[in-house]
This record gives C-alpha cells, sequence and structure tokens, in this order.
C-alpha cells in the first residue's frame, strides 16, 4: 500500500474514533504534498460535515465532485452538506445526481426525499422515500420520514404503518414514537397517542416536540393543567419556542385566563415580529375573552402580513360576526374561501351568518356542503339541525343533532362512559344515567322528559352540577341525584338530556308539557313575598347572561332598554340578576328604579331557590334569552322575553308564543340589534294590564 493509501486509512480510523481534528489535520497534511487528489478532498469534506462546518464541507466536496464527476459517494456526500446548510434545491440535484450513477445508493434516494420534503413537495417526497425502500426495506430513517410526508398529505393510516414498520425493526426510535403519537392524535386516539409521547419521553426526557405534542394532547383529552405542565416543561428547556409559547396560550385560554394567554402570545411575537400566524393566535385568545375589536385588530394585522391566510380571515368574519358586522362578516368569509374554496370551518361559519340575516336557504346549502367536504363533521351536522329546528322541522333537527353528538363521541371516546345509549328502547325496570352539558337553560327545558321515561318504569339518576339537584329534585323524588359516575356497570342505558327528544320522536303538536313540572318550595315562597310591595305590579327582570359565554353576550339586552317598563305607571321591577350585570345598575338612569333583593337572595349553594320562589309573587317576568325564562316557564308563570332578530332554535320564528312553555310571550328585534322596537311593544302591552286588579 502506498505512503498516501496509509495515511488515508488512519484519517479514516481517526475520523470513525471521533477525532476529527486529528483527522482533519492529517488529510490537510496529505494535500499539501498532493493537492488534486480526490479521494482526500472528499475525506476531509465528510470530517468538516461531521464536525458541523458545513460551509467549509460543501466547498470540499464541491470540489471533489469536480476532481471525479462520476463519484456518487462525493455527489451524496455534498448534497448532505446543502442540506445543512438549507440550499434544499441544490441538494435534491446532488443526489440526482448520485443515483444517476448509482441507482442503487438507498441513502441518496432517502436524502433526496428528506431534502424534498423541507421544500415542501410531499408527494415527490414520499416517491424518493419509496425508491430508498425498494433497495432496503428496512432503512427506518426512510420509513420514519416517509411517514412524516404522507402525514402532510394527509394520510395518517399509511404514515401510521410506516411508523410501526419502522419500530418494529428499531424500538427505541425516539423519532418514530413522536411521529407515532402525531398520527395516532390526528385519528382522534388521544390516549394512544399520548402513550406514543410518553414512551420516546421515557426515552428521550429532554425532547422538546415530544413535551410540546403531549401538551396538546393533554389539552384535547380535556386536561389543560395537565397541557399547562407539560408546556412549562418544553420551555424550561427551550425557552424561545415562539410555538409553544402559542400552545401554552392555547392551554390558558381553556382554564379562561385570558391575560396570561395574551403575554404568551406577546411573548411569541416578540420572538417572531411581524408573524401573521402568531397575531392569528392572539386574536384567537382576545376573541375567546371577548376582546372583540383587539382581536379584529390582530386579524387584520395579520392579513396585511398574509393577505393569503385563509384561517385569519375565517377567524376576522367570526369577530366581525360577533360584532354585528354581519356583512362584512360575510365579505371576510368570501375571502377565506376564494383562497381555499374546501374549507369546511369557513364554510359552516358563512352558514351561521346568513342563518343571522334570515338567509336560510344559503345557510343550509353551506352546511349541506360542509358535511359533503367532511364525513362526520359534527359542528356541521349540530347547525343544520339547529337550523332546521327553527324552521319548525323537528323530525329532521333531532336528526341532525342527534347525528353531530354521535360524530363528535366517536371522536372523543374518551370522554365517554362506556354505557350504551339510549334509542327508544322500553325502559320498564331499565337504569338510566341521564347528562346535560349545555348549561342550565337546556337542563330545565328538557328536564320535562323526565316525567314520562318514570311513568314508563324506568330508574332515573341524573348527573350534573350539585347547585341544581335541589330545585330539579321537585320534579319528582324519584330521580337519584349524583356528581359523578362511579360504577357505569350499573347502568343499562345513558343520554343526554337533548338527545331525548329525537328518542321521543317530538314533533311540535306533541311536546311534553306537564307544566309546572318544577315547584318552588313553599316556605321560600311565603318569605320573598313579603320583599314585593303589594301595590304595585312587580316585575322581575333579568338583563344579561354570562358575557364570558358567547351566546350568552350575543342574547343580553342593555339595562338601559327597560326604563320604557319603568315608566308604565304603576310598575315596579324587581332585579332577578345575579353576579353579572348588577355593573349596569349604577350607569343608567332605570337603575336607580329597580328593586334590589339583597346579597342573600339565591346566595347558598343551591342555584334559582329563590329566584323560583319569588317567581310566584311576581305579576310578570321579562328577560333576555336566559335560564331565567326556562325556570319561569318551567314554573308556570308569566314571562315575557326580549329576542334577537334570529333567535335560539326553541323560539322558532315570527310567533308570539312557545309551543314549549304555554305561558311565555315572545318579543322579537324586526331587524338586527333593534331593542328599543322590542321594549315599546312590550310596554305598550304592559299598559293594558299593569293597572288591572292582581289575580
Amino acid at each position: 500500500m502506498s505512503t498516501t493509501g496509509v495515511a488515508i486509512e488512519t484519517a479514516v480510523g481517526l475520523m470513525r474514533n471521533g477525532d476529527l481534528v486529528a483527522a482533519e489535520r492529517a488529510c490537510r497534511q496529505m494535500l499539501l504534498t498532493e493537492p488534486g487528489r480526490s479521494d482526500v478532498v472528499h475525506l476531509l469534506g465528510v470530517v468538516l460535515l461531521m464536525g458541523g462546518h458545513a460551509a467549509d464541507a460543501e466547498r470540499q466536496l464541491d470540489l471533489a465532485t469536480r476532481l471525479d464527476a462520476g463519484s456518487a459517494v462525493a455527489h451524496y456526500n455534498r448534497g448532505n452538506a446543502l442540506n445543512a446548510l438549507g440550499r434544499f434545491d441544490e441538494a435534491v440535484a446532488c443526489f440526482e445526481r448520485a443515483v444517476a450513477i448509482r441507482p442503487d445508493l438507498a441513502e441518496a434516494h432517502c436524502n433526496r426525499g428528506n431534502a424534498l420534503s423541507r421544500l415542501s413537495r410531499w408527494q415527490e417526497a414520499v416517491a424518493a422515500y419509496d425508491a430508498a425502500l425498494a433497495l432496503r426495506p428496512a432503512l427506518v430513517e426512510a420509513l420514519n420520514n416517509r411517514g412524516d410526508a404522507l402525514m402532510r398529505l394527509g394520510r395518517e393510516a399509511e404514515a401510521l404503518a410506516g411508523f410501526d414498520a419502522a419500530l418494529a425493526i428499531k424500538p427505541d426510535h425516539v423519532a418514530a414514537l413522536n411521529n407515532r403519537g402525531n398520527a395516532l392524535r390526528r385519528q382522534g386516539r388521544l390516549q394512544e397517542a399520548l402513550a406514543a409521547y410518553d414512551g420516546a419521553l421515557k426515552l428521550r426526557p429532554d425532547l422538546v416536540d415530544a413535551l410540546d405534542n403531549r401538551g396538546l394532547v393533554l389539552q384535547e383529552l380535556g386536561l389543560p393543567e395537565a397541557a399547562l405542565a407539560s408546556f412549562d416543561h418544553a420551555l424550561a428547556l427551550s425557552p424561545d419556542r415562539a410555538g409553544t409559547r402559542l400552545n401554552r396560550a392555547g392551554a390558558l385560554r381553556d382554564l379562561r385566563r385570558f391575560d396570561e394567554a395574551v403575554a404568551d402570545c406577546d411573548r411569541a411575537l416578540a420572538l417572531r415580529p411581524n408573524d401573521a400566524a402568531v397575531l392569528n393566535a392572539r386574536g384567537v385568545v382576545r376573541h375567546e375573552a371577548r376582546q372583540l375589536d383587539e382581536a379584529v385588530a390582530d386579524y387584520r394585522r395579520a392579513l396585511d402580513l398574509d393577505p393569503g391566510m385563509a384561517e385569519a380571515w375565517n377567524n376576522l368574519g367570526n369577530a366581525l360576526h360577533d360584532l354585528d358586522g354581519m356583512e362584512e362578516a360575510e365579505a371576510a368569509y368570501r375571502k377565506a374561501l376564494a383562497l381555499r374554496p374546501d374549507y369546511p370551518e369557513a364554510i359552516v361559519n358563512r352558514g351561521m351568518a346568513f342563518m343571522d340575516r334570515r338567509r336560510f336557504e344559503e345557510a343550509m346549502a353551506d352546511f349541506d356542503r360542509a358535511i359533503e367536504l367532511r364525513a362526520g363533521y359534527s359542528e356541521a351536522y349540530k347547525r343544520r339541525g339547529v337550523a332546521r329546528l327553527l324552521q319548525g322541522d323537528y323530525a329532521a333537527g333531532w336528526a341532525d343533532y342527534e347525528a353531530s353528538q354521535q360524530h363528535w363521541r366517536e371522536r372523543n371516546p374518551h370522554l365517554v362512559q362506556p354505557i350504551p345509549y339510549w334509542a327508544g328502547e322500553p325502559l320498564a325496570g331499565k337504569r338510566l344515567l341521564l347528562s346535560e352539558p349545555n348549561g342550565f337553560g337546556d337542563t330545565i327545558m328538557f328536564f320535562r322528559y323526565l316525567l314520562p321515561m318514570l311513568e314508563q318504569g324506568a330508574d332515573i339518576s341524573f348527573q350534573g352540577p350539585r347547585s341544581l339537584f335541589r330545585l330539579l329534585a321537585s320534579c319528582s323524588e324519584r330521580i337519584r341525584f349524583i356528581e359523578t359516575v362511579d360504577d357505569p356497570a350499573r347502568y343499562d342505558y345513558q343520554a343526554s338530556l337533548w338527545s331525548l327528544p329525537h328518542a321521543f320522536g317530538t314533533r311540535l303538536d306533541d311536546i311534553p308539557t306537564g307544566i309546572p313540572y318544577l315547584r318552588a318550595e313553599p316556605e321560600r315562597v311565603q318569605r320573598w313575598a313579603s320583599a314585593l310591595d303589594p301595590a304595585s305590579f312587580n316585575i322581575g327582570i333579568c338583563w344579561q347572561g354570562n358575557p364570558a359565554r358567547k351566546i350568552d353576550a350575543a342574547r343580553s339586552i342593555p339595562l338601559t332598554h327597560f326604563q320604557a317598563l319603568a315608566d308604565v305607571p304603576g310598575v315596579r321591577l324587581v332585579s332577578l340578576q345575579k353576579h353579572h350585570g348588577l355593573d349596569q345598575l349604577g350607569r343608567v338612569p332605570v337603575g336607580a328604579q329597580v328593586q334590589l333583593l339583597g346579597d342573600e337572595f339565591d346566595a347558598g349553594a343551591d342555584a334559582f331557590l329563590d329566584t323560583a320562589a319569588i317567581m310566584q309573587g311576581l305579576d310578570l317576568v321579562v328577560s333576555c334569552d336566559s335560564v331565567v325564562n326556562h325556570l319561569a316557564g318551567a314554573l308556570g308563570r308569566p314571562a315575557w322575553i326580549g329576542l334577537r332578530y334570529v333567535p335560539e332554535f326553541r323560539w322558532m320564528l315570527d310567533r308570539a308564543d312557545s309551543p314549549w312553555y304555554p305561558s311565555l310571550r315572545l318579543f322579537r328585534q324586526p331587524a338586527i340589534g333593534d331593542w328599543a322596537s322590542v321594549f315599546t311593544a312590550m310596554a305598550d302591552e304592559l299598559r293594558k294590564i299593569a293597572g288591572q286588579p292582581r289575580g
């Protein structure tokens, strides 16, 4: 062997043993005597690349390919250096030259796929990985990276198979475990995804990507506190990850810690100034916090930076919609859909904007289109169901709503008790678990169905918030109330209250009434009767729901409009308002005319007991669309409701009465935002009855 050959072997040995400084020195020493040796130039380039000197490596490897244009390995290694420098187009060309010379060089096919992936040319990347795997089926890097490319193409099932194949060969492949979690998460298999991330972190506790992804899946599992801890761990390891800051903001948003969430978005923006995605994310947080003008400003700034960002146009439409800017909202949705015609969320949101302007045919077409685009799209089924119910098509409406619930359960099996769902089977001797996640108003409205179920011989347990139990127990002493389910095997069926109208096949002409089906406690009725002025026409009023809930904020009525009622001779207004909206009393003239019932009113652990009691002594209840009118209706007490131009489904359209609550009367906005006309009509009617003797 020649002296140079011995020196090359020595340099290679030093490189393999990790002594890169000595290996580089040996290569440069050889080049002093033989500067044109392509194999030594190539080796020096590889040593420099291994040492992290990609720019110097690329220059040497470029020289090596010019000295020996037929060296596939030199072109391959130059491609690796170009990949490291982020010059991906040039890297692809180098790998293509390498495989043209040596078609069997599996690593070159694989790394070509890596460069194509960095260029977001996912379909070509998959083909490159396929070529590598045809040569070396056990090439783990190709299996893993092919799966990642397939994920980008939305082919999650194929991607998962690739990750599983990689892990079958190398069970401790951390990147494949993390990617497997991503594929499982995309399929809604959240518990399995969490196990995959935990497996990756067991091998690499400092793997920030896995900590970040673990936080996201915990958030989707409804565990925002645990998600927050995972994001905090990731940021402790890598404080400058703007994406993790945004994910942390999402967890804080779910915890309704909006100020902290906005602060995290601000930190992300400091890390990525003028980043449209960060501004869009901050807008979402501000929107949830009901800071609508600030959210609009963030979305508009994001769109100034990136006019092609369909998500920001969609989000802008949502914020403008909530500000009652319906025409502007529709225009924003049109922009989103011009950029991405098959964007189901924007299509559903535009449908809701059409609904609010009574353009029902267009709304239904949008809901149909969204369902066509995304099978099992729960929100689209729900919105179509609500639109049908609003227009009186109860059979199709209940069916759509039930389909939305079923699709949601399929997507979130981790949140569902392992108990069969009741679909109308005979109930005699059967044990049912009932619940209702949609709020107190829906709970009271649909609680009427428990009476016919009891008559059929059902043994009923209701799971819900303890604060409602005492009020709801007035329906029947045969109902068992629980906060948590300790033994799912105890039950034959479960159902949400919202599902009962569908199971009963409820039509407009056979809604269970049996009113009153809730009752006030007699001793409380007597106590609160003394708080009312027997010489006045006493009207209990409620003007605001929870401002943190989007739906309540939209249905609330400024207190100032109640002045029209206070001006009717003989009328006395009595506040039924708790917690929210009381600040308005000191800001508008009518506030001074409203009787307050004191801090002890409904101050205990049990909700609405005092409200139910005082309703028995009131001449009338006047309320925004809130739980208060549901309670009045269930008690059979007279109540008037001020309704938006397009109200909730239960109030339907263009009628003054309610088939759900015979004692209620409906007063509707003649145009969006026109509360003045509603209260003028109420005052006109009130003058006819306020002076009459009390019945």
